[in-house]
């Protein structure tokens, strides 16, 4: 598994503002896009913290906070190719066949078409 800090997809974009936290990730195969829940930030703050600075601070460690949830939620949208190892979601993981199930759609097409071309010489 990669580590939480580190996007589990090639891309992904923030859509976080000064009330919520939300990501998307895109499949690195097709780029279709899972979406993360909605992690709300607190507009409550304490009267004591009144220093922009600070109030940035609690923001940005809520943020990286809930970027790691939404990354751990990820994984229960996308596969991993043990082949090329990038992550991709349902529709262009695993052959149609069990002989290279665990492949993305492309990694499986390549050795279909390697078979292929070995068996006609």
């Amino acid at each position: 598994m990669k580590s939480l800090k580190i996007p589990l997809t090639k891309l992904t974009t923030d859509h976080s503002d000064w009330n919520i936290f939300k990501f998307t990730f895109f499949c690195d195969c097709c780029e279709n896009g899972w979406v993360s829940p909605t992690f709300p930030f607190s507009s409550d703050r304490p009267a004591a913290i009144k220093q922009e600075d600070t109030i940035k601070q609690i923001w940005e460690q809520g943020r990286k906070m809930a970027f790691e949830q939404a990354n751990l939620q990820a994984h229960l949208y996308f596969n991993n190719c043990s082949e090329c190892c990038r992550c991709v979601c349902d529709k262009c993981f695993g052959a149609k066949t069990k002989k290279y199930y665990g492949l993305c759609k492309e990694c499986s097409e390549k050795k279909t078409n390697k078979e292929f071309s070995l068996e006609k010489t």
